[in-house]
């Protein structure tokens, strides 16, 4: 890991210099955003202690999580979700977002298929959105946010994302409760498993919060993202793309860890170091190769059909379906599609 960090440092993907240690710092952002460190117990303060047993284990696991942790604590953030909800995937996957489990969970955020089909990511032989940090990320946040409502607050959502919904009512009813209900999470008999998950990920905010009280040193990381995410009009070498960004097909491949899952007639999502995309754009743009693509949001309204759609923005239905991954021509009022825009019009989804 060290390695890699090294190689993705010349790239300027992980920025450390100490010309930059004076930016706005992720983590101290963070720590200013918590909602759930209240709850401290010598339980809490020992899983605390435990992660910091092994410092350079922590700060390595710090650094898998660079390039993703400040776009997810964005999320957490526009949501008005705790911010302790950004660590979760170091406690699912360690923040390896191609990790899986003798459960069947994968990804980052370790979901079953069940769940990630129920929350729209497509599971199955051609693909696994599941790997796709962006979509996984989406779902996993959604999730989260109807487990919240589901039992009405987050230390029972974050006990049902890890044992699941069921058993967290059947805990509630074995004392009299019901989901919604005013239930403190320490009245309820959970798996020990549960409990440790919730007590880690409260320890891990601790440690990161308090590195130096701990004897961590923390990678830094500024306040803005590292990578990008931009779509091409067809499917691309990794290769090539590295090339031209002077990294190699490895350092690329680690932030695209679904690239090889995308399906080849769909528009390729791919994240690259956020100062290269002005590089990327104008080598393409003298090239008869694959092209970046700009894209907006258009949300379906009554009496639209798909066809209709793709005429206003001068596409075609199969391209609509491949771009929005859609199973068929059926879209309902309310749905969101990423929609093909033209130069200079409207805003990108990045």
């Amino acid at each position: 890991m060290r390695a890699l960090r090294g190689a993705l440092a010349a790239t300027g993907l992980l920025l450390i210099s100490a010309a930059q240690a004076g930016e706005v710092n992720a983590w101290e952002r963070f720590c200013a955003q918590t909602a759930l460190t209240s709850e401290t117990t010598p339980a809490v303060d020992g899983a605390a202690q435990a992660l910091a047993r092994s410092p350079l284990h922590f700060r390595e696991l710090m650094i898998r999580g660079e390039p993703w942790f400040w776009p997810i604590l964005q999320q957490t953030q526009q949501r008005g979700m705790p911010a302790e909800i950004a660590l979760l995937p170091a406690i699912e996957s360690g923040f390896q977002a191609r990790a899986e489990s003798h459960r069947a969970a994968a990804g980052l955020w370790q979901l079953i298929p069940s769940t990630a089909r129920r929350f729209g990511l497509r599971v199955d032989d051609g693909l696994d959105q599941r790997l796709d940090v962006g979509h996984a990320t989406r779902a996993a946040l959604d999730y989260l946010e109807y487990l919240h409502g589901r039992f009405g607050d987050w230390p029972l959502a974050l006990a049902a994302y890890n044992a699941g919904e069921g058993r967290i009512v059947r805990a509630l009813h074995a004392v009299g409760a019901s989901p919604g209900a005013n239930v403190r999470r320490e009245a309820l008999q959970l798996p020990p498993e549960t409990t440790r998950h919730y007590r880690r990920l409260l320890g891990m905010t601790r440690v990161v919060c308090a590195p130096e009280a701990h004897g961590v040193r923390l990678p830094t990381l500024p306040a803005r993202s590292l990578i990008r995410l931009v779509h091409l009009d067809r499917p691309v070498d990794l290769a090539e793309i590295a090339a031209i960004g002077r990294m190699s097909r490895q350092e690329l491949e680690s932030i695209n860890p679904a690239h090889s899952e995308q399906p080849s007639s769909a528009p390729h999502r791919l994240w690259i170091p956020a100062h290269q995309e002005r590089r990327l754009r104008e080598h393409l743009s003298q090239t008869d190769g694959p092209q970046l693509v700009d894209f907006g949001a258009y949300r379906v309204r009554r009496g639209d059909t798909l066809s209709h759609i793709a005429l206003r923005h001068g596409t075609s239905t199969s391209q609509l379906r491949s771009l929005n991954e859609l199973p068929d021509s059926r879209i309902r009022i309310g749905m969101e599609l990423r929609v093909p825009l033209a130069s200079g019009d409207g805003r990108r989804e990045l």
